[in-house]
C-alpha cells in the first residue's frame, strides 16, 4: 500500500534539538504575524530534545550546560539584520519562548536569579526544548519516526524523505520538501579496533545503561579519548558511576578551560561585528580551536580538583586490540612516539562526523549529484578541505537547499556549530524562504550607508 504523502513543506528539518526548536519558534512567530506562511516538517527519531534529556545516550543529563540558558531559542534577538523594519515585532513575539518565561510558568525564575543565575543541568534545557517544540505550532509539523533515506525529486525540484514509524519499517510516509536541513551531532568517528575487543568499547552516543557492563566495586582502568565537552561528559559521569575507577583521558593537545570574555562572546552572538567571512581560513580555524572545540568547561574541571584517580594524558588515539587476559590494549601517538597501553575499558569520545549521516543518508544518486555541483565532499578529501557553507547554512552551489548548521562553524561563525546564536541560526536558515523581508532588510541597511 502506498501512503499518501502530506502537503509540501517548505523545510524538513532531521531531529527535534536545539535549532529545530529555534526555527519551529520563529515558524510560528512569522505566521502568527502575517509575514508567511510557511511550513516546516521535523522528524525525530526519539523525542524531542533526545540528546539532552539523559535518556538517549549522548549526556546522562546531569551535566551542567556549558552556556547560560538565557541564550535561548531566540537569541540574540536581532532580526532586524535579516527582517528589517520586521525584526522588532519578531523578537518581541518571540519572547513567550524564552528562557525566562519558561522559568516563570514553573515557578523557578526568581529563585534561579537570586541565586546567581546558575548553570543548569542538560536535562532542563532539553525540557526547555521541549517546551518550546510543544507550543510552536503554526505551520509545525512534528513527526515521530526514523528517516531511512533522503532522495530528490526531478519534477519539481525538492527533497523527499523516507519516514518509517517506530516499530513498522515496513511502509514508510513520504515528506516532499523546497529544503532540508540536518540537525544533530551526525554519527560517532569509529576507531579502528580489533572484533574481539568491541566489548569493551563505548561511544559518545553509548545510552548511560550500556556502562552498567563496567565491574561494580572493582578498581578498572578506563580510558577516555577526546578533548571536548563529550569526554568531559563521560568523566563525569564515570567518576560518580563507578567511584573505584582509574580514569585516563587522552586528549590530541593540551586540555584548555573554556574562558569566554565579552569579545568572544560577541562573536559567537553576532560573527558579522568581526566580518567572520572575510578572515582568512588559518585565523577562523584559530579562534575555534581555542573558544570551542576541544575546551573543557571550566566549573566542571574545579569538580575534579585534587581527584587523583583522574589524570589527562597527550596522545592521539590509533588502534585497539587485544591485550593480557580480557584488558584491552590501546596504541595511541603520544609525546615520545607510538605507544601501547592496557584498559579494561574504553570510551570513544573523539567526536561525530556529520558527512558520514549524509552519505548514510543518500542513494548513490544523490551523493553523485551533490558532488558533482559542490566538488569532493566524501572518500579522498585532503586533509583541511572546508566544507562550502553559505549565509543561510546552506552547502553553497547546490540545490535544492540543503542545509547543514553543523558544518557551519568555520565557514560563517563559530556559533552556528553549537547553541552560541540559535535565533540567528533560524533567521539565516529561514531568509531565503522570506525574500520580501529580506529586500526590506537590504533597503533599510542601503539607506543608513
Amino acid at each position: 500500500m502506498t501512503v499518501e504523502a502530506p502537503p509540501d513543506a517548505d523545510l524538513l528539518i532531521v531531529g527535534a534539538g536545539a535549532k529545530a526548536a529555534a526555527i519551529a519558534a520563529k515558524v510560528h512567530v512569522l505566521n502568527e504575524l502575517g509575514l508567511g506562511p510557511l511550513e516546516v516538517t521535523i522528524v525525530e527519531r526519539a523525542e524531542p530534545a533526545a540528546s539532552w534529556l539523559g535518556r538517549n545516550g549522548m549526556t546522562s543529563g546531569e551535566e551542567p550546560l556549558a552556556i547560560p540558558p538565557i541564550k535561548d531559542v531566540g537569541f540574540p534577538y536581532q532580526s532586524h539584520h535579516q527582517f528589517g523594519e520586521a525584526g522588532d515585532a519578531i523578537d518581541a513575539a518571540l519572547l513567550p519562548f524564552s528562557w525566562q518565561r519558561h522559568a516563570t510558568e514553573r515557578g523557578e525564575y526568581g529563585a534561579w536569579v537570586n541565586a546567581g543565575s546558575p548553570s543548569v543541568r542538560h536535562r532542563d534545557y532539553g525540557g526547555y526544548l521541549s517546551w518550546v517544540l510543544e507550543r510552536a505550532t503554526e505551520g509545525v509539523r512534528l513527526l515521530r519516526g526514523r528517516v531511512e533515506a533522503v532522495t530528490i525529486e526531478d519534477d519539481p525540484e525538492c527533497w523527499e524523505i523516507a519516514v518509517a514509524e517506530r516499530g513498522d519499517p515496513g511502509d514508510p510516509e513520504r515528506h516532499r520538501g523546497g529544503a532540508l536541513l540536518l540537525t544533530g551531532p551526525g554519527v560517532h568517528r569509529a576507531l579502528p579496533h580489533d572484533p574481539t575487543v568491541a566489548g569493551r568499547i563505548f561511544h559518545c552516543d553509548s545510552h548511560r545503561s550500556e556502562f552498567a557492563r563496567i565491574e561494580a566495586g572493582a578498581e578498572v582502568e578506563i580510558a577516555i579519548l577526546g578533548g571536548g565537552e563529550s569526554a568531559l561528559s563521560a568523566l563525569v559521569f564515570l567518576r560518580a558511576f563507578r567511584p573505584r575507577a582509574r580514569i585516563t583521558v587522552f586528549t590530541p593537545m593540551l586540555p584548555i578551560s573554556r574562558g569566554e570574555s565579552f569579545l568572544e562572546n560577541r562573536v559567537f552572538a553576532d560573527p558579522d561585528c568581526v566580518a567572520w567571512e572575510r578572515l582568512d581560513q588559518a585565523t577562523r580555524r584559530d579562534f575555534v580551536k581555542h573558544a570551542d572545540r576541544g575546551v573543557f568547561d571550566a566549573g566542571t574541571i574545579a569538580s575534579l580538583a585534587g581527584d587523583e584517580r583522574a589524570s589527562f594524558e597527550l596522545g592521539r588515539a590509533l588502534h585497539a586490540g587485544a591485550g593480557a587476559a580480557s584488558a584491552l590494549a590501546l596504541e595511541y601517538e603520544g609525546p615520545e612516539g607510538v605507544v601501547a597501553r592496557e584498559f579494561d575499558h574504553l570510551v570513544n569520545c573523539t567526536g561525530f562526523d556529520l558527512l558520514a549521516q549524509l552519505r548514510e543518508l543518500f542513494p548513490d544518486r544523490v551523493r553523485a549529484l551533490v558532488e558533482r555541483e559542490v566538488g569532493p565532499i566524501w572518500g579522498d578529501v585532503p586533509p583541511g578541505t572546508e566544507v562550502p557553507i553559505g549565509r543561510a547554512l546552506e552547502l553553497r552551489g547546490f540545490s535544492p537547499r540543503l542545509h547543514i548548521p553543523g558544518l557551519g562553524g568555520l565557514s560563517q561563525g563559530p556559533g552556528f556549530a553549537n547553541l552560541g546564536c540559535l535565533g540567528l541560526t533560524a533567521n539565516r536558515v529561514l531568509q531565503p524562504l522570506l525574500p520580501a523581508l529580506a529586500a526590506d532588510r537590504l533597503a533599510v541597511r542601503a539607506e543608513s550607508q
